[in-house]
């Protein structure tokens, strides 16, 4: 079983890479240093309460799935790959619409 502190920061790093956050606007928004966001994101580290709580509403997504108790935000970055989606130019659409059907049959 992983250690709760490798979790939460795999699961921030990817939260803020889904939310098109550097590391430094992150820490910025959740009031701790890029140095020490760092740290949490490798897991050396775990943070307060507090932090908890600010990088919750920072990536919109649970403290419960930052904690790695569920997989809740899975549904959040769907939702942020369809309103990508939305913006790519028609012409790529049958590509995507492949590789969609690709990865379907992968299962």
């Amino acid at each position: 079983m992983k250690d709760v502190n490798i979790i939460l920061g795999e699961r921030i790093r990817l939260g803020r890479k889904t939310n098109n956050l550097t590391r430094e606007k992150l820490a910025e928004l959740i009031d701790v240093s890029p140095r020490f966001l760092a740290e949490v994101e490798s897991g050396k580290v775990g943070v307060s309460l507090q932090t908890l709580k600010n990088i919750s509403i920072a990536l919109s997504a649970s403290t419960d799935y930052l904690l790695g108790l569920d997989n809740e935000y899975q549904l959040s970055q769907l939702e942020v790959l369809c309103s990508q989606l939305v913006s790519i130019d028609e012409k790529y659409l049958p590509l995507i619409t492949a590789i969609v059907k690709e990865i379907k049959n992968i299962d």
